[in-house]
């Protein structure tokens, strides 16, 4: 079956997943516009046509949407406020399909809400489903939900091992599986959910997860040291109980810096679902491979060795 060729306008084009998200799209052959802010000075990946537009202003996102297959939306941390115009900009311009800017490890729990980090997420989710209530409706909903970013994740040094410190800290004990995702697999599901008429349709109005492997913080330690040839030492024993009690003093006296370990109860706290994150997958749906070690340990040295 011949690939469907859509026009697809992005918003968040020029940030680093959304930017991949674009190329690729643009390579796969659709029709792809890098959605802006009026003020915006960044330049747009090559190849893309660039319109820029006050995301405040409804009527000017309508006309820009209008004609439009799809909409994304790739900001690094989106909002309601903001992206309940946009929303409701699409459906009065009667695209076929928005993107949230979702792209996390798990929401499907109840829990989610009460994570600073994924709050607005999980409202945004919520307005889709009140204003997109089916599958029938003219205008369709799929968010895609991926694992941690292994780039950073390995370069930051924040699931299990640092190789910058060359010291290894592990959550709860280190041995719960987590998915982690490549930037460019995230960008290639996206390609695959447009690909086929039957993909979009069965993606309508659900999250779509997809990883490019689980594995433990301890066995990405010793498959990081093998690559690297770093000891680790004796890794750090952290409670993510713990952690979260301390993150929850932190904000109320203003350090923001503290929000990032709301992850960690997003991946690995009782009731957060973290662990059922391979119920939901959609890579073999997709055609997506999941990394086996030797694959891993290959992206590992690419990632920390070139």
């Amino acid at each position: 079956m011949a690939n469907v060729v859509r026009k697809v306008s992005i918003i968040g084009a020029t940030g680093t997943l959304g930017s991949r998200i674009a190329s690729a799209l643009k390579v796969a052959g659709h029709d792809v516009t890098a959605v802006q802010r009026k003020d915006s000075t960044k330049p747009v990946p090559e190849g893309l046509k660039s319109f820029k537009v006050d995301y405040q202003n409804k009527e000017e996102l309508v006309s820009t949407f209008t004609g439009q297959d799809v909409v994304i939306s790739a900001v690094p941390f989106p909002i309601l406020d903001s992206e309940r115009i946009i929303i409701d900009a699409c459906i009065a311009a009667s695209i076929k399909r928005f993107i949230p800017s979702e792209f996390t490890t798990m929401l499907e729990s109840p829990l989610a809400i009460n994570l600073p980090i994924a709050k607005e997420k999980v409202l945004i989710r919520q307005y889709l489903s009140s204003v997109m209530p089916d599958s029938s409706s003219p205008t369709t909903w799929t968010s895609v939900n991926n694992g941690a970013f292994l780039e950073m994740a390995l370069q930051y040094g924040v699931l299990g091992p640092n190789p910058m410190a060359k010291k290894a800290v592990f959550h709860d004990g280190g041995d719960k599986k987590i998915a982690v995702s490549l930037l460019s697999d995230i960008a290639t599901a996206i390609v695959k959910l447009m690909e086929t008429d039957s993909t979009f349709k069965a993606a309508a109005n659900q999250p779509v997860y997809i990883c490019s492997a689980a594995i433990t913080e301890r066995r990405l330690t010793e498959l990081v040291s093998e690559v690297t040839g770093i000891d680790f030492g004796t890794p750090e024993q952290v409670s993510v109980k713990e952690l979260i009690a301390q993150s929850d003093e932190r904000l109320k006296q203003g350090d923001k810096s503290a929000i990032i370990n709301y992850y960690f109860q997003m991946m690995y706290g009782d009731g957060y679902m973290g662990g059922d994150f391979m119920k939901f997958n959609w890579n073999e749906r997709l055609g997506l491979r999941i990394m086996s070690e030797e694959e891993l340990k290959s992206t590992i040295q690419q990632i920390l060795c070139n």
